[in-house]
């Protein structure tokens, strides 16, 4: 099925809810496609359902959960960030179906901004309340974002077991983490100072212009 696509910030919905949608995998769907779905599985629906929305040409899309169905007919809303990561524009046709991902049993992490991740008074609770109630999937490879006390939080999805796309909720994850990119530019500028003071060492003394006497 093909819908048209939005960000939230086109959305005429409950701005509240709009706000604690923007910063998550969370969709809109028609009550239209409901029925549909109802209609063609009768009972086998699950509570929890999960789509794929995919660029028509590049193919390349993320599995999301859907908060609602109350989009207007034939619309699909986005948080910006997931369109942004599937070069998605607004109003354009985008492909939704219907994926069943398995519970998930192991997952990394690589912290985008963990210095301030850390001054949290308890990371591990924060970071397990915001995935289980924003990203109820998630896929290997895609970068989340974390909205806590009006801070984003950038966190890639590293690694992801059993397979690609994961459902994480009410699941019995290992998590493990990546060394974190700021840790990475940090020790990258420290290298480049420890060359340029070796390369100083092995050139000692007064320079002269080049082709000077």
């Amino acid at each position: 099925m093909e819908l048209l696509c939005f960000s939230y910030a086109c959305s005429s919905q409950n701005p509240e809810m709009i706000d604690s949608l923007k910063h998550s995998n969370k969709i809109l769907l028609p009550e239209s496609l409901l029925f549909e779905l109802t209609k063609e599985n009768h009972d086998s629906l699950d509570n929890k359902m999960y789509f794929k929305v995919s660029h028509t040409e590049t193919e390349y899309g993320e599995v999301c959960g859907v908060h609602e169905f109350s989009a207007p007919a034939g619309v699909v809303h986005l948080p910006y960030h997931i369109m942004n990561s599937c070069s998605i524009g607004e109003g354009v046709n985008v492909k939704i179906e219907l994926v069943s991902p398995p519970k998930g049993d192991f997952v990394k992490l690589r912290l985008h901004n963990s210095k301030e991740f850390s001054k949290l008074s308890d990371p591990k609770a924060v970071l397990e309340k915001i995935l289980s109630r924003d990203y109820p999937v998630v896929t290997q490879g895609q970068t989340i974002a974390l909205n806590y006390t009006d801070k984003v939080f950038m966190i890639d999805i590293v690694e992801t077991q059993p397979t690609e796309i994961i459902e994480i909720l009410n699941a019995d994850i290992n998590v493990d983490f990546d060394i974190a990119l700021d840790y990475e530019e940090e020790h990258e500028q420290e290298d480049k100072m420890e060359n340029y003071k070796h390369d100083l060492r092995r050139f000692p003394g007064k320079g002269n212009r080049l082709g000077s006497n």
